[in-house]
């Protein structure tokens, strides 16, 4: 379960497995290092969008393997949000959009996945047919977590935040792929529940980046890099 994953991840990472910020990663030559198999995987629900840009994702766990020790499977994955015991394979979850999963059993086993200390990314997909308005976005999000948990509290994450610093550094806060008036001046929103973090709302487009739809070079280095700080963070954390 995911406890069990972010316990033994911890173990792995006080061993020194995981090395500290500005020390160089080892990569795939120190296989025989890496820890328990640790991973993510998509949230599916019922949105025809939730895995676009999945073509890319075996180039982003790659880049995990090839960049830190974490050992985890080059393939993607797919959790089904209306199966709990698909969804809690995994430590984080990774969705476009929470809101068509917002009634019966898929908003229960949502709550569910949290309680049991599963951390969800909420990460915009920005495209022409689907853009809308991200302050809607942002705030529907918001609305929906303090819904699902009476406790949650939505907030600005600062660029200081540790989440920007715990492997890679980002000192101006999270990259954006978007460059449309309203979504690329957002920040991270971090969702807590008491004093643990349990999800980030972004309007960053992260999965456009590592898709390579920002024709800039190295962007999409850049969006891969900031995931696997917002894991390491996401894993660091206490029950």
């Amino acid at each position: 379960m995911n406890e069990i994953t972010r316990l033994r991840f911890l173990k792995w990472l006080l061993a020194g497995v995981v090395f500290a910020p500005g020390i160089a990663v080892l990569g795939r030559s120190l296989d025989n290092l890496r820890g328990d198999r640790v991973g993510w995987a998509r949230l599916k629900t019922r949105s025809p969008i939730w895995m676009r840009h999945a073509r890319s994702d075996p180039k982003l766990t790659q880049f995990f393997r090839d960049c830190t020790t974490l050992n985890i499977d080059s393939a993607w994955y797919a959790a089904d949000v209306e199966r709990l015991e698909e969804m809690c394979k995994y430590p984080l979850l990774f969705s476009q959009d929470i809101r068509p999963a917002q009634n019966g059993d898929a908003r229960n086993n949502l709550v569910e996945y949290i309680r049991r200390g599963g951390f969800l990314l909420i990460d915009s997909c920005i495209n022409p047919g689907s853009r809308g308005d991200a302050n809607v976005f942002i705030a529907q999000h918001s609305s929906a977590f303090t819904e699902m948990l009476p406790e949650a509290r939505v907030s600005l994450l600062p660029d200081n935040h540790e989440l920007f610093h715990c492997y890679f550094k980002f000192p101006d806060g999270p990259p954006h792929t978007a460059v449309e008036p309203g979504w690329n001046n957002h920040g991270f929103y971090a969702v807590h529940s008491g004093l643990r973090l349990v999800g980030i709302i972004s309007t960053s487009g992260l999965q456009c980046g590592w898709d390579n739809m920002k024709p800039l070079p190295g962007h999409d280095v850049i969006c891969m890099r900031m995931l696997v700080n917002i894991y390491i963070y996401a894993m660091m954390q206490g029950g």
